[in-house]
């Protein structure tokens, strides 16, 4: 049975009231739960507010709503068009639409993208968001839509003058676009050494040694220093629940599991992702289940698998235990709850 509930901390309940925490951090920390707490009675209360629109438009987004988070974010750039933030709101609305659209459109809204992440920087020469999309978009692009790999360094080497740590990320995914595993090392642990309590810089060197060269020492480290930094935030506990699970260290998930929950008890992504990786490499599927099990008894925060994956790596887990009709009935699940699932939908053909 799915007990889907919305659980916000009585400690982030307080520091709403006081008025403590901006929603513009909880959202840069990947609490979309409790940031939408905030901002969606501000868009009840005056739907001109150009600022709780953008915030808005961010949190839908999270959650998948495109079509809103577009309205929104246009919302917000009508009402303040000098405002580099809601340009670039709008851009990166544009550029997930044309991750997901026909090829016939994805020109047209990667067109749109450039040109929101251009104005946004072009109003604001320091903001390092927009300078990284920019990058990306130059970097990804073919030749036909504007892509140019001379430019996306270009726009790298601006954003270590900017800030030396994003520059040095920035430095680091060209590297990745490349297959370069050495100057992307390199560039990773300069970020850290230029930022060492910088909780992103932490985080990707930890991911890069974990899911990227399974030196799960070095990723340990590194994201246990990102815990010490901010213990309130799920990123760095779900990577390490992978870790934890990729070498079976069964006691030392469990443990970091029951810290997360405690730290962050309204994400449970990092349950999720420990399920996730016991089934795809094989292992105790029963332990799988549970974690899946676990996920679904909360709404997902914003950005993390939502429930109609948690029923299907849970039906996927039952099968693995020889459970076929429990199994078919998790798919069923998450095909209604989310008709256009194709891989659940080819998992439910494959099992009838």
């Amino acid at each position: 049975m799915n007990l889907s509930r919305s659980v916000i901390p009585v400690v982030a309940l307080a520091a709403l009231a006081s008025g403590s925490v901006t929603p513009e951090a909880l959202i840069d920390q990947g609490h979309f739960k409790r940031a939408r707490a905030i901002v969606e009675p501000r868009v009840q209360q005056n739907p001109n507010d150009a600022e709780a629109a953008y915030l808005l438009s961010q949190i839908k987004q999270a959650y998948g709503d495109l079509d809103a988070a577009l309205k929104l974010a246009q919302k917000a750039v009508a009402l303040d068009g000098r405002n580099s933030r809601y340009h670039y709101q709008l851009a990166q609305i544009y550029g997930e639409m044309a991750e997901k659209a026909s090829i016939f459109r994805q020109l047209g809204l990667a067109h749109k993208f450039r040109d929101e992440a251009e104005v946004a920087a072009q109003l604001d020469p320091n903001y390092v968001d927009a300078r990284v999309g920019l990058m990306e978009f130059y970097l990804q692009a073919p030749g036909i839509a504007g892509g140019d790999k001379k430019k996306a360094r270009a726009i790298a080497d601006d954003i270590g003058r900017i800030n030396p740590v994003e520059g040095s990320l920035a430095q680091a995914r060209l590297a990745q676009q490349a297959k370069d595993t050495v100057k992307q090392e390199a560039a990773l642990l300069k970020a850290v050494e230029a930022g060492p309590r910088n909780y992103e810089a932490n985080v990707s060197l930890g991911n890069f040694y974990g899911e990227g060269l399974k030196k799960y020492n070095q990723a340990e480290k590194y994201l246990r220093a990102a815990l010490q930094i901010d213990p309130g935030r799920s990123g760095a506990y779900a990577l390490l629940a992978q870790t934890y699970a990729a070498q079976q260290r069964w006691s030392d998930l469990d443990a970091l599991l029951v810290q997360a929950e405690k730290n962050v008890p309204d994400d449970l992504n990092p349950d999720y992702q420990a399920g996730k990786t016991i089934l795809l490499q094989g292992g105790d599927y029963a332990r799988a289940e549970r974690y899946f099990r676990k996920y679904l008894t909360q709404e997902p925060e914003g950005g993390a698998p939502d429930l109609a994956a948690g029923h299907w790596r849970l039906g996927l887990a039952l099968e693995k235990q020889g459970r076929k009709s429990e199994a078919i009935a998790e798919l069923q699940t998450a095909v209604q709850m989310k008709p256009d699932f194709n891989e659940a939908k080819k998992d439910l053909k494959r099992l009838k």
